[in-house]
């Protein structure tokens, strides 16, 4: 399965997604503003490098327009937590969800159904994987400015890690044998090529090293350790990007890693 679309773009949009889903997740009342603020400017940075990087190599297309669009309802977002206007600030979040969510089926595009489903899942997923992890490390830097916050949010935000691991994970293995099915558009032969090196690291780094540092933040956030779970989130954060790297060079080549 080949991915044409621009690596850097990809990366953008599916954390934007990320990101943006973690916010709606999160309620207004039990974190200040600010942290909503700072995520949404993250997320139109992301969102205006991704439009970059599609303009630079696909032109002014329907995609693009989707990600200019994007980026600025991340514009107004950002505006409308500054001011103190969540109601305003979650309809325009939720209108970014949808944009990020409609690149990434678009960007998914097959002439297999299959193809077409299985590679919007492993985006989606991807992208909240990505973004339930950026934003707990975010939110426990966040406790040195707000050390009475609840520790809930960050419970949260951990648990989703977990459940971004365990479907990533599933999708992988998906990926893997429907590489090998047969169905027209996945390349085989490409998938059997990939060094075993290659994927020691994308499961060794990419899920088994993240595992562990999920289940360590979950210790330490039950004892409100903010400090050590936000160093551990680090750790995660490293490990999370270098396996949807693996994955998406991986993709590249035309092989199928998940």
């Amino acid at each position: 399965m080949m991915y044409d679309t621009p690596m850097l773009a990809d990366f953008g949009v599916r954390l934007s997604f990320g990101l943006t889903v973690l916010l709606l997740a999160t309620s207004w009342q039990s974190v200040p503003l600010p942290f909503f603020r700072k995520q949404s400017q993250v997320i139109l940075g992301l969102l205006v490098l991704a439009a970059l990087d599609g303009s630079r190599s696909e032109g002014l297309g329907p995609t693009v327009w989707i990600l200019i669009a994007a980026a600025a309802l991340a514009y107004m977002a950002t505006i409308g937590w500054g001011l103190g206007l969540p109601r305003v600030a979650v309809l325009v979040t939720w209108l970014i969800a949808l944009a990020t969510a409609g690149w990434l089926a678009l960007a998914s595009r097959s002439v297999s159904p299959v193809v077409w489903a299985f590679n919007t899942a492993s985006r989606t997923a991807s992208g909240f994987l990505l973004g339930a992890t950026l934003a707990a490390m975010l939110l426990g830097h966040h406790y040195l400015t707000a050390p009475a916050m609840s520790i809930e949010p960050l419970k949260r935000f951990v648990r989703c890690m977990g459940w971004g691991l365990v479907v990533r994970g599933l999708i992988a293995i998906m990926g893997i044998y429907l590489a090998h099915s047969g169905i027209p558009g996945l390349q085989r032969s490409a998938v059997d090529t990939v060094p075993t090196l290659f994927l020691l690291m994308r499961w060794g780094m990419g899920f088994a090293g993240p595992v562990l540092a999920t289940i360590l933040a979950w210790k330490t956030v039950q004892i409100r350790s903010t400090q050590s779970a936000t160093g551990i989130l680090y750790a995660a954060m490293a490990l999370v990007l270098f396996g949807e790297l693996t994955s998406l060079i991986g993709a590249r080549t035309g092989g199928l890693i998940g």
